[in-house]
């Protein structure tokens, strides 16, 4: 049953949005819209280009658990060269009857493969490497197979091998307000004239649930991780970066500081110890979504 969740602070909007979703809230919003801030400095030494790998699962996905091995040992493999967010949306994502805990679905991430994917959704398990259009199997997006996901990563890697962005993300729990404070930080290395989005994502990991697998077995104590949570930013949109300026010259800083609070009942159910803040700025235009860079930190240190 879908419960009333969460309302979030937005840099640029006095008011904030509410909305449904599958799990309980975090709320953002006690008044106070979120800060931003921009001036220009020396331009800084460019980070290391990472990337973004969205995939799609479920816990009726048979499959989907080859998936995720997968992609822990492409971590091992290439580390510190991606983040990793997993979302349950589309096919195969409905809880398992008498048997699912949690349910991890959630508006945000129909959002995201709604608008962003054209509700492409590929054949579980399947996985998007920096929002390109590098799919197979007649999707745009999506690389289906996941013993195809090394090369895809390489495609991307080699596509887009430096960011002119770097980002840097903190996350500080505030005792006196019972919210952990979060802010990022965006200096641009090169001159950018497009218009960039940033987004910010939550996921946890480490969550014990059921899953099915081949069979019809299921596993009661199957370990979730990366699993999308919620977006702090518009889900699918994300928050325009400086919309008032034509050009992010090399040396220009832009600071965003938001912060989250989860409630009861999620509050039962998420561990923040175990979350991530997944960070990461993104083309804005309507034909091109690519992601430019990401990086993350824990949400609770």
């Amino acid at each position: 049953m879908k419960r009333t969740l969460f309302c979030v602070a937005s840099a640029l909007m006095l008011l904030a949005a509410s909305c449904k979703e599958h799990v309980a809230p975090i709320n953002t919003d006690d008044g106070t819209p979120a800060a931003e801030t921009t001036y220009v400095e020396a331009v800084a030494a460019p980070q290391n280009k990472r990337i973004l790998i969205e995939e799609l699962s479920g816990v009726f996905c048979t499959n989907c658990p080859e998936g995720a091995e997968k992609l822990e040992d492409m971590a091992a493999q290439n580390p510190d060269l991606f983040s990793l967010v997993t979302i349950h949306t589309g096919d195969f994502t409905a809880p398992i009857p008498n048997e699912s805990a949690q349910d991890f679905r959630t508006e945000d991430g129909d959002a995201i493969r709604t608008v962003i994917y054209g509700n492409e959704q590929g054949s579980k398990p399947t996985a998007a490497f920096d929002r390109l259009a590098i799919g197979n199997s007649g999707n745009k997006y999506f690389v289906n197979g996941y013993n195809s996901w090394p090369a895809a990563l390489q495609q991307a890697k080699s596509m887009h091998p430096g960011t002119p962005v770097n980002i840097d993300v903190k996350s500080v729990f505030n005792d006196e307000k019972n919210q952990y404070d979060i802010e990022v930080t965006l200096k641009y290395t090169e001159d950018v004239t497009e218009k960039q989005a940033l987004h910010i994502f939550l996921t946890e990991s480490g969550i014990v649930d059921a899953q099915e697998l081949s069979g019809n077995v299921v596993k009661h104590d199957y370990v979730f991780n990366h699993t999308f949570r919620k977006a702090l930013t518009p889900a699918s949109s994300g928050k325009v970066i400086l919309p008032d300026l034509d050009k992010k010259e090399a040396g220009r800083v832009y600071i965003y500081r938001t912060f989250a609070k989860i409630e009861p009942p999620a509050r039962q159910q998420w561990v923040p110890a175990n979350m991530k803040v997944v960070v990461f700025v993104s083309a804005a235009a309507a034909n091109d979504k690519r992601v430019v860079h990401v990086q993350e930190t824990h949400l609770q240190e």
